[in-house]
């Protein structure tokens, strides 16, 4: 992409081929996991962050461990296609 290492997830997302030009990659119902580390946008559903001394409900950490399941199946496809 250009930018340097160390710019944020957020900024090297709202800059790739993929956000901009999300239409050409997803419908409507499709978006990419993503980690606390990401914002909410369009095509990406991140994980709730937990607040400074403060825990998740139920229902937080519930959706965050399924998401993290799915994002483990990704991250492992994606080593096998780099190997």
């Amino acid at each position: 992409m250009g930018l340097p290492v160390s710019v944020h997830y957020n900024l090297v997302l709202s800059n790739s081929e993929i956000y901009l030009g999300w239409d050409k990659y997803f419908n409507h119902k499709e978006y990419l996991p993503g980690d606390s580390a990401f914002s909410k946008l369009s095509i990406m559903v991140p994980a709730f962050k937990k607040g400074h001394n403060v825990n998740l409900c139920e229902e937080k950490k519930y959706f965050n461990n399924n998401l993290a399941k799915v994002r483990i199946k990704s991250e492992h496809c994606i080593g096998l296609l780099k190997a």
